[in-house]
């Protein structure tokens, strides 16, 4: 990977507060935020446990026989 791929990659974590730069005469330093990316990673755990759910209800749906008496097909427009 390009340093300047690192910046960038390292620019975006920053924009999304997971790190912050400390500069000291040349260099800059670059921590994480331990609480910063907690909290990420619980939003995005909860974000999973939604999706897998919809998922899960989504092939539940597809594999149910159809009722004919209680979906009619309907028609479209070409016709």
């Amino acid at each position: 990977m390009s340093f300047a791929a690192v910046q960038k990659h390292v620019a975006v974590l920053e924009r999304a507060g997971l790190v912050t730069k400390d500069r000291r005469g040349r260099e800059q330093l670059v921590r994480t935020d331990p609480d910063a990316v907690r909290r990420a990673r619980q939003a995005l755990d909860q974000l999973e446990t939604a999706w897998r759910g919809r998922v899960d209800r989504m092939a539940e749906l597809l594999t149910q026989d159809p009722d004919p008496q209680q979906n009619p097909p309907t028609r479209g427009h070409d016709t």
